[in-house]
């Protein structure tokens, strides 16, 4: 039997294993990422991004398309019955991101579902060259100190392949079989006593709330039904309620009869209802113990999983595999030392531990109605928008910075504000670069970017110096330090600021040092562990 090799195997098609195919492609490495379903997922599933997923999305060059689907956040409101004329506001999604529009260029949160995303990174990972396979399942691996081997399965035909991979990446979802053959654990509260019904459908139901926009959503609560109406494409609706093992209620009771009844109860009259599909999904709360096992490593919900009450799964997810991506191409390029992956784990891990129990509350854990069922978290514990998007500090070798003495090493370390710290995401702040108004996130490529202030002629040649030693692209934007960049950062003209590929601060120096070449090649080699 034929054995392909791949730079990277990826398996499972969701967000994140698409996204990290995508990114990994950005940087030019190539990946065969499979998936056992057959075709692209159709449904919305998560609706929402965050600013800072649409940061990495932009840096993939998808901005454009990204805005197309919506140039907004969803809405919802809620009605007794979807044609009573009462309606009242549910949730005002943009209220909740309303205080973090000054963090960067991008919206602070937008409308794009996943059955719109994940198209887009499919189509971006193919332009860029690497391949993608439905209907592809993984039936075994194992591992050895120099890569991967991996049999795959045709779910059609039955027929095998062995692919030897460096790496593997598993994305296949919560219930991963990898991270179990692994005997990875993992933490957290585990299954939610809750099961989300999703019962998909065609029917004129949009007559009677004709206002609504593709995006928005329709809460019904009343007597006999309480759930979610929600537009999924074209004339395919969708509906969102729930059922509780509990209280002695099965998946098998939501027959296409029975669905009928409930969706005639939600609307207020009877119409004609066509039940295409009917899907039960459980909540998870949980966090594999290891992002990172030998040449396995873990990215979405097979590392971290949660509730979508703070829309947090698919935005950590691509974060994660932002963080990744840009680690994993240096190591292959010869770029990196191979202990620079270990510092995936060690900077992700905290903040997907952080992001899924802070996924336990939020504005629609009551539409669930897990209020009275469910873990919660106490309401002292619940940290605000900012430091759940954007607002943590990385901890690790890749970050060149004495930390004060942590507690717990693996407790997300928090900053009340982005002044240009390492470990934290570089501050968006408008510029003049050539004669234009860019922030500087946008003056941030696929590489490293050193920015520097009016006396930094001395970096750009450092700079260009150990660039040409270490082989590694070190973009350098000198920046006015009369105006706001230094106000936000407190970079004085002779400073200098490194950040990685992944735009978090590597290092920061905030003097001219005797040897800045000699200064800069030192720092970055500690990010990318070379000795």
């Amino acid at each position: 039997m034929d054995t392909k090799h791949v730079p990277v195997l990826i398996v499972g098609a969701g967000a994140a294993g698409v996204a990290t195919s995508a990114l990994l492609a950005k940087h030019g490495v190539s990946s065969l990422l499979v998936e056992k379903r057959r075709e692209i997922f159709v449904y919305p599933k998560a609706r929402n991004l965050s600013f800072r997923s649409l940061e990495i999305l932009r840096r993939l060059g998808l901005a454009d398309e990204v805005h197309a689907v919506a140039d907004r956040v969803s809405d919802m409101v809620v009605k007794p019955t979807l044609n009573s004329a009462e309606e009242g506001m549910a949730i005002d999604i943009g209220a909740v991101f309303a205080d973090l529009d000054e963090l960067s260029p991008e919206p602070a949160a937008q409308y794009c579902p996943q059955s719109s995303l994940e198209p887009m990174l499919l189509t971006e990972t193919r332009r860029r060259g690497n391949e993608v396979r439905y209907g592809t399942e993984l039936s075994s691996f194992e591992q050895d100190d120099s890569g991967v081997t991996a049999v795959l399965r045709d779910v059609d035909s039955g027929e095998s392949t062995t692919v030897r991979a460096d790496y593997l990446i598993a994305a296949d979802g919560v219930h991963s079989g990898i991270r179990a053959a692994l005997a990875i654990t993992t933490s957290g509260h585990g299954a939610l006593p809750i099961f989300v019904v999703f019962i998909y459908f065609r029917a004129a139901w949009r007559t009677f709330v004709p206002h609504l926009s593709e995006g928005d959503a329709v809460q019904v609560k009343n007597a006999d039904v309480d759930g979610i109406f929600l537009v999924a494409k074209d004339d395919l609706g969708m509906f969102i309620t729930t059922y509780f093992p509990g209280r002695g209620e099965t998946a098998a009771q939501f027959t296409p009869q029975y669905c009928r009844d409930v969706l005639t109860k939600a609307v207020g009259e009877r119409i004609d209802f066509e039940i295409i599909e009917v899907a039960a999904w459980q909540p998870y709360e949980q966090v594999a113990d290891q992002f990172d096992c030998g040449r396995v490593l873990l990215v979405g919900d097979c590392a971290h999983t949660m509730p979508p009450f703070k829309a947090g799964g698919a935005n950590t997810a691509i974060q994660s595999a932002d963080n990744l991506a840009w680690k994993l191409a240096a190591v292959l390029k010869g770029c990196a030392g191979p202990a620079l992956l270990a510092t995936y784990h060690a900077e992700r891990h905290p903040v997907g531990r952080f992001a899924a129990r802070q996924s336990l509350t939020g504005p629609t854990v009551g539409l669930l109605r897990l209020e009275d069922e469910g873990p919660g978290l106490p309401p002292d514990e619940e940290a605000s928008m900012f430091s759940l998007l954007i607002g943590y500090q990385y901890r690790s070798a890749a970050i060149v910075f004495d930390y004060p003495a942590a507690g717990d090493p693996d407790a997300v370390s928090l900053v009340d504000e982005l002044r240009g710290q390492p470990g934290t995401r570089v501050p968006h702040v408008w510029v003049r670069d050539r004669g234009r108004r860019v922030s500087t996130l946008n003056l941030l490529g696929s590489d490293f970017t050193l920015f520097t202030g009016d006396d930094g002629a001395p970096w750009m040649t450092a700079a260009k110096a150990v660039s040409a030693a270490l082989g590694v692209p070190i973009e350098v934007h000198r920046i006015d330090t009369e105006g706001a960049w230094a106000q936000v950062t407190g970079l004085g003209p002779a400073g200098a600021l490194l950040v990685r590929p992944d735009d978090f601060i590597g290092w920061r120096t905030d003097r001219l040092p005797v040897d800045p070449e000699g200064e800069l090649r030192q720092a970055m080699s500690a990010i990318l562990a070379r000795s």
